[in-house]
């Protein structure tokens, strides 16, 4: 009995030092899950881009009996291609005849503009405007043509009644977005019977099933670019507000505005739905949340007057929800933007430029070729810009531009 007693304590003894060689175990560390970085996208729109007669000279180069308006949009050109998608109104009809061409009152330009837009990294023009029909319903028809061969979209007219039927989406970043544009008017030049497809004007009944059917076609965010307002003015009309009001409590998500030619307003909007049902702000709430731009200006034209050069790049940023995957969106930046309007070499030029970074060269005392009163307007649009959306939209705010671009 000893015996086997002392051979289990030998065994043991032995076991125990094995177990003093061998390596030690190494220790698991746990370590917190990480947060799940959320999935953003930026839709960027700017303003009424327009034609007009100088402009269409400008982007004449002799020597090759060509146009190349792409030196416009040179200095804008960047910031465009941050975004995930880029819209802008196109306030004049394309086409390739020479004694077709001309600015204000019925524009018309090279079709060479289309693929320069696209260079300068426009995804979408909407072209509902008072301008479309300016070269009657064939110059309407090529102007589509013309931004087919560029790779364009397009919406607000259409060659055919199932082309006008057709609900324009999209996916930017895997998020199906629809995009819808609508006039108050064609200055009288209304296409006949025959073609009463071919334009989208504002009408409320049509513009709400026209939502609807966007939602069923799985858009997740609808946008409205609604040509509307009086030129000119500083504030949105009454019509453009109750108009605005009344389309997000039909389901648009944003509304981008144009034809005033000069900035207006912005703001954010609540259905009232969710205002009666929370009485004050919070997560879900912030997430069903809508945008309003009233004006957008003019991206570029020759318009006279410091605030009808002032424009900006707006950028919508968009999160989508981790649980839901549904976008919503968060909150509004802008870049300030200016028309320059030069001399060079005996010959007009323009380009769009941002106002910021020109303002800071400009104050370290290098030489530009901004003249004195150039400045006294970037200078002026500046302030102006900054005060049209702090007033209105205190959530809205200048984008950080890199030291590098």
């Amino acid at each position: 009995m000893k015996k086997t007693y002392y051979a289990i304590i030998f065994l043991f003894v032995i076991f125990l030092s094995g177990c003093n060689n061998m390596p030690p175990k190494e220790v698991q560390v746990s370590t917190p899950p990480q947060p799940v970085l959320e999935k953003t996208i930026v839709i960027s729109a700017v303003g009424d881009i327009m034609m007009h007669s100088t402009q269409i000279k400008a982007g004449y180069h002799a020597t090759q009996n060509s146009y190349d308006f792409s030196p416009f949009f040179t200095k804008i050109s960047p910031f465009l291609k941050m975004s995930d998608f880029v819209i802008g109104n196109l306030e004049t009809t394309l086409g390739k005849n020479p004694s077709q061409y001309g600015g204000y009152p019925r524009f018309n330009s090279p079709a060479a503009l289309a693929h320069n837009l696209k260079e300068a990294g426009f995804d979408l023009l909407t072209t509902a405007n008072n301008h479309c029909m300016d070269k009657g319903i064939q110059g309407l028809f090529d102007t589509l043509q013309y931004l087919d061969e560029a790779k364009l979209l397009h919406t607000g007219t259409s060659r055919n009644q199932e082309e006008q039927n057709t609900i324009l989406t999209t996916d930017i970043q895997g998020v199906k977005t629809a995009f819808l544009s609508y006039t108050y008017g064609t200055n009288g030049l209304n296409p006949s019977s025959d073609f009463d497809y071919a334009v989208n004007y504002i009408d409320e009944q049509q513009i709400v099933l026209d939502i609807k059917k966007a939602r069923d076609k799985g858009a997740k965010l609808v946008f409205l670019c609604l040509h509307f307002g009086q030129e000119y003015h500083d504030k949105p009309s009454n019509e453009q507000t109750k108009l605005s009001q009344f389309l997000l409590e039909e389901g648009a998500d944003i509304i981008l505005g144009y034809h005033p030619h000069v900035l207006q307003p912005a703001t954010i909007y609540y259905k009232q739905e969710d205002v009666l049902q929370n009485t004050t702000k919070n997560i879900e709430t912030e997430k069903k949340k809508k945008f309003i731009i009233y004006s957008l200006g003019n991206l570029i034209s020759d318009q006279i007057g410091y605030k009808r050069k002032s424009s900006i790049i707006l950028n919508l940023h968009f999160g989508i929800d981790s649980e839901s995957e549904n976008p919503y969106f968060k909150e509004a930046t802008y870049i300030p933007i200016w028309t320059h309007r030069y001399i060079n070499n005996g010959k007009t030029n323009f380009e769009v430029v941002p106002i910021e970074p020109v303002l800071d060269v400009i104050k370290t005392g290098t030489k530009t070729n901004f003249t004195a009163k150039e400045i006294e307007n970037l200078e002026q649009s500046w302030e102006r810009t900054i005060s049209c959306f702090e007033e209105a939209n205190p959530d809205m705010t200048l984008q950080d531009i890199p030291d590098k671009m």
